[in-house]
């Protein structure tokens, strides 16, 4: 069984990240998109470590000039709660 590889696209911005987002729920036609309530984001971007903000892209239609900044790995901040 082959393990498939995990891809973030890291923003400095959490408005930068969530206008990715929002641009591949338009892409896919989530309801949001159509008719104004719904599903609006296929993924939605988490606060990273480094105060970054990671959004997982793995099923995203890419653009050819976002390929060079897909990372495979993310340092998520460790929840108090844990």
């Amino acid at each position: 069984m082959s393990e498939e590889t995990i891809n973030y696209l890291v923003y400095e911005t959490l408005d930068d990240a969530i206008a990715r987002a929002d641009t591949e729920g338009a892409r896919r036609g989530y309801a949001y998109h159509r008719v104004g309530s719904g599903t609006r984001y296929h993924t939605y971007p988490q606060v990273t470590a480094d105060g970054k903000y990671a959004l997982f892209v793995t099923d995203y239609e890419l653009l050819e000039e976002e390929l060079p900044s897909i990372v495979t790995s993310v340092t998520f901040p460790i929840s108090e709660d844990a």
